[in-house]
This record gives structure tokens, C-alpha cells and sequence, in this order.
């Protein structure tokens, strides 16, 4: 039963890794700017919404890159260094996250969390 979760949960996380992928098939203009050693990719869906952004260092993916949706919400976010995927990973969809784990770009594990609880809460007093 555990194998076949991982297996599911496997699939569902090379889906949202394939996405940007896809997306840049599409033609979605791209922008490209030196910021120190780095350079600030950003690119948009063609109703102006950013659909991921990040970094590049010596060619390489590096530091931190999100993704969204085209309704501005996120999809993804997490950390290259030096081109590998490397610490917390998280992939949302609706009511569902799922955070993968890295190392030198191998998945290490992976957590789905689809149980909508609140955690904390202040009331404002009025």
C-alpha cells in the first residue's frame, strides 16, 4: 500500500516538473536580466501573469525559482544550486501540497499534506 502511494505521488510530482517545460513550447515571452553574477529570468503567460521565475548562475539554474498558475497562483517553488534541485521542493494544486525533498537533484522524500486545518489564529477585535 506505502509503494503504491509512492508510486501515485511520484507521477503526480514529474506532472508539475514537466509543466515548465511544456509551457515554454508555447511561445510565452521571456525576459532576461543581469542582476551582479546572476541573471533574473522571468517568464509570462500571454495574459501577463509571470508563470515562473529564478535565476541563473554560470548557465545554470541557482538559488530560488517559483512557478504559477495563470491566475497568479503558485504552483511551484523551490531551490537549485548549481543547476540540481536541492532542499524543500513544493508543488501545490488546490487543496493538495506535496514537498519533495532533494539532494543533488534526487527526490530524498516526499510529503503530500492535503488535510485543510487551521493552525493558528488571532481574531482582529474591531
Amino acid at each position: 500500500m506505502k509503494t503504491l502511494v509512492q508510486i501515485k505521488s511520484f507521477i503526480f510530482i514529474l506532472f508539475f516538473m514537466a509543466m515548465p517545460l511544456i509551457a515554454q513550447e508555447d511561445g510565452l515571452s521571456k525576459t532576461y536580466v543581469q542582476q551582479g553574477d546572476q541573471i533574473k529570468y522571468t517568464e509570462f503567460y500571454k495574459n501577463g501573469q509571470i508563470a515562473q521565475t529564478g535565476f541563473f548562475l554560470n548557465g545554470r539554474n541557482h538559488g530560488l525559482w517559483t512557478s504559477f498558475n495563470q491566475d497568479g497562483t503558485k504552483k511551484s517553488e523551490g531551490t537549485f544550486e548549481n543547476g540540481k534541485k536541492v532542499d524543500a521542493w513544493f508543488f501545490w494544486n488546490e487543496s493538495i501540497l506535496i514537498e519533495v525533498t532533494y539532494k543533488d537533484n534526487t527526490v530524498q522524500q516526499a510529503i503530500q499534506w492535503d488535510k485543510s486545518e487551521v493552525l493558528a489564529s488571532k481574531e482582529v477585535e474591531e
